[in-house]
This record gives C-alpha cells, structure tokens and sequence, in this order.
C-alpha cells in the first residue's frame, strides 16, 4: 500500500469513527466519548500484542516493544475505569483515583521506551529544530504551571493532589512528544519505521492538546466543547493503531516459521488498500449510523424534511377512519444544566398522554392527543429553535419550556403565534404579564424567598452571603430573599454571583469544573471569613442558587476552611439533586453544613402524584424529590386533571 493511500484511510477512519461524538448531543457526546475512548484504546492495544507475538524472537535483542504494549495496556484499563465511573456508577473518580494510575504508569514505560530507542540512534542530526521543540514545549509546560498555580486552591491535601495530578498530563506528554520528534527526524530514511513514527508522533501531539485543552476551557469558559478533548484522544489511540497496522503489513524481516507466513499473509490480505476501502470503511459507517440512529438520526432526517419517519410531525391535525389527533408539544432539558429533572418530566408526560387518551376511548369519542417532545438543552436559544418546530409541526398548545430564561426567549413568539404556553418550573416575577399567552404551574420567586428567608431567620442566622447564578431566575430569588430576610431583621452581604458556565456534570469535566469554581468561591471564602469574624459562625449563613453544578461548587468548597463551618441554604432547583446525593463529597458536605432547600410540590393526597413516583422510582420513604415534583405538575396539567 502506498503511504498516501494509507493515510487516506488512516484518516477516514478516524474522522468516522468521531463522528458518533460529533454528531451526537451534548450529554450524548459524555457517554459516545467514554464508549470510543474504550473501544479506540483496545484496538491500539489489541494491535499491539499481535505485533508482540509476530516479533517474538527479537524480543531479548529490543525489549521496546513490550513497553509498548504494556503502556497501550494501561491506557485500555484506565479508560474501563474512568468509563465505569461515567457510564455505571455516574459519579465523579476521587483524586488521584485508579484510573489516574494506570494512565500515568503508561507514560513511564512509553517514556522508557523512546528513551532506549534514543540511545541507539548514535549522532543526532537536526539538533537545532529538536531545540526550538523543547524551548517551545517548555514555554507551553511553565503557562500551564502558571496558569493552575493561578487556578489551584493548594493549602490542603486534596487542592494538592489535584494539582500534581492535573499538571502530570502535559508534562509527560510533552516528554514524549520531544522525544518522538527525535527519533523521527533521525529515522526518516527507513520507510517501513518511519511511517508508524509519523502515527505515533501526530498521536502524541493529539494526546498533548486533549490533555491540556482545559486551559482553552478555562480561558473561554466553553465547558461544553470538553467533547473536542474526547475526539484528539480518540484519535490518538487510532494514529497509534495505523501505524501498527503498517508495521504488520510492512514490517517483514521477522524469522518466521511456516505457520507464520500464513497468518502474516493473511493480515496483509485483511488490511489490504481494497479491503479498507470496500469493505473496512463502509463497514464503519454502517456501524456509525446504527449506534447513532436511536437517538438522533431520525431527528435529524425529520429536521431536514423527511416526513416519512413520523408522519404526524408535518400535519397540524390530520384524521383517519378512527380519530381524530390533536398535537401537543413539550419543551424539555434532556440535556444541559439542569438534565436532572428532563428525564422523568419525559415519562409524566408520556404518562400523561397514555391516560387522556384512555379516558377518550372508554367515553368512545373521535379524539386523540399526541405528545411531541423537543430538547431544551437548558438554553433560551435552543428553547426558541424548538418551539418554531414543534409551532411548524402543528402544536398550538405547549409545556414548557422549563426555566424562567427559557420562557423568557420564546414568549415574544408564542404571544405572536397565539401558542398557549404551560410552564412546569417557571418562578420569575417578571414573566407575570397581564394578557400574553403564558400560564406558569408553581409559585413565583416570591413566595420561595419567603419561606426561605423565614427559615433562616428561625435558625438564628443574622448574615447571609448569597452565591447564585446570573441569569433571571437566579438574579430574581437572590432579590427575592434578600428583601424578605432584611426585612425580617438580617443582613444580607454582597455576595458572589457567576455565569454559569459548567454544562452537564459528568466524570470527564469534574476536574475542569473544579478548576473553574476556584475563584468564585475563593471570593466567597474571603466574604464568609469576614461576616465570621464580625457575628460567629452561628449567625452566618451561605445562600446558593444553582442547576446541575451544585455538585462541583459542594465538591470544591472542601477546599475552603470556613465555607464548611456555616450553615449552607439553596433553592428548589438543587432539592434532592440526586449528582449531589450520590457523590460522596458533595453529600458529606452538604451534611457538614446542613444544607437544606425549599421545595415546592403536590399536595400528599395527590392519589395521582403517588402513583407516578412509585412507576417512576422516585420519592422513596415518602420524600419528593424537585424533579417528581416538576413532572407531576407537568403531568396534572396535561388534559385531565389528576384524581386527589
């Protein structure tokens, strides 16, 4: 195979293989990544014990193979357990965790490896180009030691090992990218080494950008572009496979036995240049589409005009020989920062939708209701991208959008289009406007504020220093509480509020998210000290409003000495969140601090309300948590009213 045509191939794989990751949703892209992460590796790894077993005779002569494979190895176990972590159990790993040990034990015999490999390469010639390379790749290590130094809270021993573990990565890679330009640019001349080097080179410098594309996060506070991280490191693993697959097609200078010729002849048939491209590569694609259709492709098919796939999706209201079907639709955050009360809103609804439906058969009428469901992502814009397709599907009559921004960003339309509008969790007071097309289900800001603030005042709290998320739900119950705990007698302090610019949480941006709350609670820290010195800490309070991110804020005020001697209080948003439940860091601490949060919910003879947590497993022990309490009121106002 000629080397252009191999890397042709090299490339079309890899580009097919990250399109699951690109193409997929942003919480999709977390569970595709940790898959491709896996599978990648295995491949990289599995490749390279068969490269073993064919060279087993030179392996007393050069033992470089074997550190190979056993780095290859590891970096297939670490990504198991960080997969385990994100795809099982849904929890972040500790710091340092077993993951961190394989990945960083596979840096050492990868290291050895092209250091031996140094050794024997005699005079090294383009000395100077091998200089600018290692002064840049130092420049690059001291702005990332810079830049942590400047991030990293490391006064503890966790802030610390955090750091070391952080800082690792870029180090080791920029080793190892140093030393595989080296070797390259002095083996240049032997085609057969020299195109594996090339892999192992570019994969190197992928791994070295997705190891360190946290700093860009941190710069940009683009958190949700962490999946760009997940395709360089998937990339790597399958650079390193191409270059093992040429070195098993090429590499033919092996004493081989009779059996061997045959297997060899056989692998070269396998990874032949009309094998990759009539069957390897379509193969790919078949498998691409078929992990990919469930979730998304018959949604995008859909967006691109292509009614076949749901036929009532382009017909506003269409009939048969039996009845007659009225679309409603149902804006969602399946994604995004608040995805924790997306999933069993989803179910309520579909619930929901099976019960109006049995109630218009048994009184035999003509008339059918049909649920159709778009992502919020919990943002305006995607809000109003979604309320436009399910307007042009044909639904007049809409719950949600979930949070009061969202509601926000699609009022002006729905008001235009005379949609009626059903918010399930909508609180802001600004939203209270006299004839638009909206009709909120839970109480405003107001009344949280309230009782909030009441609680506090009752639990002997004088101060408070608010923590909350800018946006207009956040900015209206931070005022909200304020106004009613001054009123009642406190004081409230200036507090820190923060965009809130952490997506979904998950394993693989636990570490980023820490890194990025270090400044704000560093503020909040240096506040809470102060109200300390000036009251004691049992008249000091810290009030946050948050989504999803609550976990990491908890995780990381660890850190902080005295953000863990004061009372904690929250808002209904983060009640029973269960990131924060099931991550031991963040339930300890929020017990530390006797974290407690208002929620608004059904009443508890809701027969109907009961029902659906037992179908859905939550509200356990005869507890609500905030999102059975947002479906069952998203369900009791869709069509008929519940039983009570």
């Amino acid at each position: 195979m000629r080397p252009l045509y191999f890397f042709v191939a090299l490339l079309s794989a890899i580009a097919i293989a990250n399109l699951v990751i690109i193409l997929a949703d942003s919480d999709s892209r977390i569970l595709y990544s940790s898959w491709m992460l896996i599978i990648n590796s295995s491949i990289a790894a599995g490749l390279s014990l068969i490269a073993l077993i064919k060279d087993r005779s030179n392996i007393k002569k050069d033992k470089t193979a074997i550190h190979l494979t056993i780095g290859l190895v590891f970096w297939f176990i670490a990504n198991i357990i960080w997969g385990y972590y994100e795809i099982i159990l849904d929890i972040v790993s500790p710091v340092p965790s077993l993951a961190d040990l394989f990945l960083l034990s596979a840096y050492g015999f990868l290291i050895y490896r092209l250091l031996v490999t140094y050794k024997k390469l005699g005079e090294i010639k383009n000395k100077k180009i091998i200089y600018v390379v290692s002064i840049g790749t130092s420049l690059f290590l001291i702005y990332i030691l810079n830049l942590m130094l400047s991030l990293t809270e490391i006064s503890n021993f966790r802030g610390l090992m955090l750091f070391i573990v952080t800082i690792a990565y870029p180090i080791l890679n920029s080793i190892l990218t140093v030393l595989a330009l080296t070797i390259l640019l002095n083996i240049k001349n032997e085609n057969h080494h020299f195109i594996p080097w090339i892999c192992e080179l570019v994969g190197l410098l992928a791994i070295v950008i997705g190891d360190s594309w946290f700093a860009i996060i941190v710069l940009t506070a683009f958190v949700e572009q962490i999946w760009i991280s997940a395709i360089l490191l998937s990339a790597h693993y399958l650079l390193i496979a191409g270059g093992l697959v040429w070195y098993l097609r090429h590499y033919n200078t092996w004493d081989l036995r009779t059996t061997d010729n045959y297997v060899t002849k056989k692998i070269k048939k396998i990874f032949s240049i009309k094998t990759i491209f009539l069957f390897i590569i379509p193969s790919a694609f078949v498998v691409l589409i078929i992990l990919y259709l469930p979730l998304n492709f018959a949604l995008l098919l859909n967006q691109a005009g292509v009614s076949w796939i749901y036929p009532t999706f382009n017909e506003p209201l269409h009939s048969n020989s039996t009845y007659q079907e009225y679309i409603v639709g149902a804006i969602i955050p399946q994604s995004g920062s608040l995805s924790s009360i997306g999933k069993p809103v989803f179910s309520s609804l579909e619930k929901a939708e099976n019960d109006v439906n049995g109630y218009f058969e048994s009184h035999n009428t003509s008339s059918r209701v049909k649920l159709m469901v778009a992502d919020s992502k919990t943002s305006p814009e995607e809000s109003l991208a979604a309320i436009k397709k399910l307007y042009s599907s044909g639904a007049r009559v809409i719950v949600g959008p979930a949070t009061s921004t969202a509601v926000s960003a699609v009022l002006d339309f729905t008001n235009e289009k005379n949609i009626t509008l059903l918010s399930y969790a909508s609180t802001s007071p600004k939203l209270s406007i006299d004839g638009d097309s909206l009709f909120r289900l839970v109480p405003d800001v107001k009344s949280q504020g309230k009782v909030i603030a009441e609680k506090m005042i009752n639990d002997g709290i004088k101060v408070i220093v608010p923590f909350w998320r800018s946006d207009i739900y956040g900015n209206e119950l931070a005022n909200a509480t304020k106004y009613y705990f001054e009123k009642l007698g406190g004081k409230a302090e200036e507090g820190v509020n923060y965009k809130p610019h952490t997506g979904k949480f998950a394993t693989s941006l636990h570490r980023i998210n820490f890194i990025m709350w270090n400044q704000e609670l560093k503020k909040m820290n240096s506040m809470v000290t102060d109200a300390i010195t000036k009251y004691g800490k049992e008249s000091v309070g810290v009030y946050v409003i948050s989504y999803d991110e609550i976990t990491p804020i908890l995780i990381q005020a660890q850190l902080f000495d005295n953000l863990g001697k004061v009372r904690w209080y929250g808002s209904d948003s983060v009640a029973e969140n269960h990131h924060l439940t099931k991550n031991i860091d963040s339930a300890n601490f929020a017990t530390q601090t006797r974290f407690i949060n208002p929620l608004f919910s059904v009443g508890t003879d809701n027969q109907t309300s009961h029902e659906f947590e037992g179908e859905s497993g939550g509200g356990g022990g005869g507890e609500h948590d905030s999102s059975m309490t947002y479906a069952a009121t998203a369900m009791t106002r869709f069509g008929l009213p519940p039983k009570v």
